[in-house]
């Protein structure tokens, strides 16, 4: 993560898993008849069916593993600014953050505006793709302006938004400290979800909302390079399991507690990274298969992210027009969603990894 520091080879695997949950989430829309289609036809469906769509049932939940990423953001992003008071070096910064975000994300959007020409609804000239160019589209034109084929974008935005207010919060950091700096943004994210719930609803994917989960990653970057990081008492391990239960009860309420549940679900998630954190020496990946295997998913993350909503809905589109229908065994979706992970790797090393060594090479 930063020279002269532990890689912390847990929060790779963790970024992950929070892709691969999100490809879940998103595999059943295009790719599955659904949960509900089969319980309420059961004569329509075989036995092995019914079978492989229990396996379903944590899937809908999966797709807040995008909170995920934005604590693990935090603590990625301060970590190497952590525990010291060294002057933020403003242009490597910028041009590392510039590379390893903007030049893929750009090529995913001209990807994501020919992903429409397959799509028999779909009208190039009117998706929004300039406002995703310049990281607009969760304001401009109209709120959530996503281009149709790749609606996941939107967080794309939301992190840059953090990446430009990084260096001011920084100086925030530093003049009032851990504990009183993490209460201020706190009370930017309640001020921020009050907006919303007073029908400001551009806030849904501003970053103003997600203040309190970015920067207690943050907290626990420094606190861990500080060593003042403690392990997790068992009354934490119980709020967090607390939070978890009653953020999948407040999701299934439905959309009206959409603030409350990612409130509830990152709480969860903040509490998950400080304990892999804190055991880190009691966690090895590297010795195992399956280990190895989440440490590549971890580095192709964002290349899984960018490239899997248009490939899926492409995928279902065809499949559709092949079949008649989309599949009744879940474990067709499941199968697509590997795919996504093969050619994630593809992408990942032509177009993310050669941006990468740029920014390695320009810092």
């Amino acid at each position: 993560m930063t020279k002269g520091r532990p890689y912390l080879d847990s929060i790779t695997a963790l970024r992950g898993l929070a892709a691969l949950g999100v490809v879940f989430f998103h595999v059943r829309i295009f790719l599955w008849v659904g949960w509900n289609e089969i319980q309420a036809n059961p004569q329509n469906y075989t036995a092995f069916d019914h079978f492989a769509s229990w396996f379903s049932i944590p899937t809908p939940f999966l797709g807040e593993g995008v909170l995920l990423f934005f604590v693990i953001s935090g603590f990625c992003i301060h970590y190497p600014q952590a525990g010291h008071l060294n002057k933020l070096n403003l242009r490597n910064y910028v041009c590392r953050r510039f590379f390893r975000i903007y030049p893929p994300f750009a090529i995913t959007v001209g990807c994501s505006i020919l992903a429409v020409l397959f799509l028999p609804w779909g009208d190039v000239s009117k998706e929004p793709w300039l406002p995703s160019l310049l990281l607009i589209q969760n304001y401009l034109p109209d709120t959530n302006s996503q281009v149709s084929s790749n609606m996941s974008l939107w967080s794309i935005s939301t992190e840059v938004e953090f990446y430009l207010a990084y260096p001011f919060l920084l100086l925030i950091w530093r003049k009032w400290g851990v504990v009183q700096s993490i209460n201020i943004f706190a009370a930017v994210s309640m001020i921020a979800i009050g907006l919303y719930f007073m029908g400001l609803k551009s806030f849904a994917f501003c970053s103003l909302t997600f203040y309190i989960m970015w920067w207690a990653g943050a907290a626990l970057a420094e606190l861990y390079a500080k060593g003042e990081l403690a392990k997790p008492s068992i009354s934490y391990v119980f709020l967090a399991l607390a939070c978890l239960m009653t953020g999948v009860i407040a999701q299934v309420q439905g959309h009206k507690l959409v603030m409350v549940q990612r409130l509830l679900f990152g709480g969860f998630f903040i509490v998950l990274l400080w304990f892999l954190v804190a055991y880190r020496d009691s966690i090895s990946l590297r010795t195992s298969f399956v280990g190895r295997a989440l440490l590549l998913l971890g580095e192709i993350s964002y290349s899984l992210y960018l490239i899997h909503y248009p490939l899926l809905q492409v995928i279902g589109h065809i499949w559709v027009e092949r079949f008649g229908s989309k599949p009744a065994n879940f474990f067709i979706p499941v199968g697509f969603s590997f795919l996504a992970v093969l050619l994630a790797c593809v992408f990942y090393h032509v177009i993310e990894k050669p941006f990468h060594r740029i920014a390695k090479l320009i810092t």
